[in-house]
């Protein structure tokens, strides 16, 4: 029986469904263990620790990426081919004779801990970008692990985004292509957009892939209410996240409706419905908790300092409760 790769995002609500996994691939000595972890639901998680290294860089240049990748040890290492550039990201020109220089390592993180990036040669990746890595790993299923990526040499780096993908494959993981297929199709669509977009004043990638992240955590959301999604809806969605982070004057309305016609077929392949109960606010959510627990403990000391004085007053401090008895 197929059991769940889940590389769960922290507390985003960006949409993801658990990985599909199959028989778990042995792990190096790095990982510490290669076996799956039980989780409360019956599910199971794939520990992974591997590089996809690009097939097209001579000895001295893989030397260069591994130590980039930060690799020591026995790490699995795959080659990505074109193969795989033809698999994975179809419909991009590519073919099997496609030299592949980009590469990634993944590592699974713990439950919640979300989606992190870091861009190892950010001089030699010239059009994808940490928050576009991002965001197609967690559309296409991924959550719960770092990505690292280097090239020995300036490139694209969809290399290293199919790398990803083939990572999980060799490590027992099925990836649902459609999904995949979708997570392209929003990393080509915001890659052009900050393109066309790169020299107005107050725009930045970084804030349309954080509106492209509340577009899909409100439509998750609405989606988990039984809310039957009309074009209306989604495209209000983007307006209304573009808005949010700045953008409302400076997308195009070309650029919106693109925004929005992959939208449409992100709920068309049920991505939506698929993680409707792993969204998160990332960053803001923890900000959020962060300034909580603080209150929590101003209002337990308020109610602990009252009970004091009290006490004080009758002298029965050795009775006095605890704070847990105080405020529950």
């Amino acid at each position: 029986m197929k059991r769940q790769l889940i590389l769960t995002l922290a507390a985003t609500v960006l949409l993801t469904t658990p990985v599909v996994t199959m028989t778990p691939h042995v792990l190096a000595e790095e990982t510490a263990t290669s076996t799956t972890t039980s989780e409360a639901s019956g599910m199971d998680r794939l520990q992974i620790n591997a590089v996809a290294i690009g097939n097209a860089l001579t000895s001295e240049q893989e030397t260069y990426t591994l130590d980039k990748l930060g690799i020591k040890g026995e790490t699995p290492i795959y080659k990505t081919t074109g193969a795989d550039l033809v698999k994975y990201l179809p419909g991009n020109g590519f073919t099997d004779q496609w030299a592949v220089y980009s590469s990634v390592r993944m590592q699974t993180l713990d439950k919640n801990d979300g989606i992190t990036v870091d861009i190892a040669t950010p001089e030699n990746i010239t059009k994808i970008t940490a928050a576009q890595y991002q965001n197609a790993a967690l559309t296409a299923g991924i959550s719960d692990a770092k990505l690292t990526i280097a090239s020995a040499v300036p490139i694209d780096g969809s290399g290293a985004l199919a790398g990803v993908y083939k990572i999980v494959e060799e490590s027992g993981g099925i990836i649902d292509q459609k999904r995949v297929d979708v997570a392209q199709d929003e990393m080509d669509v915001l890659a052009t957009i900050t393109e066309q977009n790169k020299d107005k004043e107050g725009y930045s990638d970084e804030a349309l892939n954080k509106a492209q992240e509340e577009a899909k955590t409100t439509l998750a959301e609405q989606t988990a209410k039984g809310e039957k999604l009309t074009q209306a809806d989604i495209k209000q969605a983007v307006e209304d996240a573009l808005a949010n982070n700045g953008l409302k004057d400076i997308v195009t309305s070309d650029q919106l409706n693109e925004l929005t016609t992959l939208m449409d077929s992100m709920k068309e392949n049920n991505i939506f419905s698929d993680f409707v109960n792993q969204l998160d606010l990332s960053n803001a959510k923890q900000q959020i908790e962060e300034k909580s627990k603080g209150l929590w403990t101003k209002i337990k000391d308020f109610f602990s300092g009252i009970w004091s004085s009290i006490t004080g007053m009758f002298g029965n401090k050795d009775e006095q409760p605890t704070q847990e008895s105080i405020v529950q």
